[in-house]
């Protein structure tokens, strides 16, 4: 697969070139859901099919199905390792572009696979000067440190409850419907809130959408992230911020929910395109 970075000004061309891409489809099947998730632009369609039982191990099944228009040619592509990929750059695209602090430390709160994929972005676009990390989970607690420090970046838990004022970037990749955060959060920090994917579920507490630069994915953010619901004051959409529109705040809330134009972008970096 690219580079975060490379992938990350893929998913920059796409929103920039345009493509298109409908809102997601969501069926119901039995003890989960089945996504369904077309886009096409001048060289590539594309559809990404999801399967989510929660009761399963894993939860969560993709795969990506591509045809590249000049040529008909069919390609079948990992749909899990471009999901984790595509997502991380893309919070580190927004960081690129609006983060305010440019170095300090990281704090990733969820050390599964999208916890672990940041860290591998953020470490390859920003000058990180150590890594913290919350989980539920001591094994993946542990596996994060030890991934962090094979990067050659200090590590340990983040075990108190306010956020450390050398924290730069802030990550959440929890399905916590509940917030995940203290209410505050030092000036200019960048968060990317990537775990929440519903209307009912919040990983950022009210109070620290009321203070922030509200950014999102795309304008689908506003009807499925349960952090902009009811939200009374603009919400950028990355499109716009890439073409100069800018939010208000004391720091940046960066919220995505996912789109099928990531995978499109990330299908034409990993073709070469």
């Amino acid at each position: 697969m690219p580079s975060y970075l490379a992938l990350a000004e893929a998913i920059k061309g796409v929103l920039l070139r345009g493509a298109e891409a409908p809102r997601r489809q969501v069926l119901p099947i039995p003890g989960g859901q089945f996504l369904v998730m077309p886009a096409a632009d001048q060289d590539l369609a594309l559809c990404k099919l999801v399967t989510v039982e929660p009761g399963k191990t894993p939860s969560v099944q993709a795969e990506v199905w591509v045809r590249r228009l000049g040529d008909g040619q069919v390609f079948h592509l990992p749909g899990e390792e471009l999901t984790k990929r595509r997502t991380a750059a893309l919070s580190l695209l927004a960081a690129r572009e609006l983060a305010t602090r440019r170095e300090g430390a990281l704090l990733v709160v969820g050390p599964g696979v999208q916890g672990e994929a940041h860290l591998e972005a953020f470490a390859e676009g920003f000058p990180l000067t150590r890594v913290l990390v919350r989980g539920r989970g001591r094994e993946r607690v542990e596996a994060f440190l030890a991934k962090a420090r094979s990067l050659g970046l200090p590590a340990e838990e983040w075990k108190g409850e306010a956020v450390p004022e050398d924290v730069a970037f802030l990550v959440t990749a929890t399905p916590s419907p509940t917030p995940v955060l203290p209410e505050r959060v030092p000036e200019g920090v960048f968060l990317a809130a990537v775990g929440s994917f519903r209307p009912g579920m919040r990983e950022v507490p009210e109070a620290l959408v009321r203070e922030a630069a509200l950014y999102c994915d795309t304008e689908d953010a506003l009807l499925e992230a349960g952090e902009l619901q009811g939200v009374d004051r603009p919400v950028v959409p990355l499109r716009e911020a890439l073409r100069g529109r800018r939010s208000e705040g004391r720091f940046v809330l960066f919220k995505s929910v996912g789109h099928a134009l990531f995978d499109l972008a990330a299908a034409r970096a990993h073709l070469g395109l």
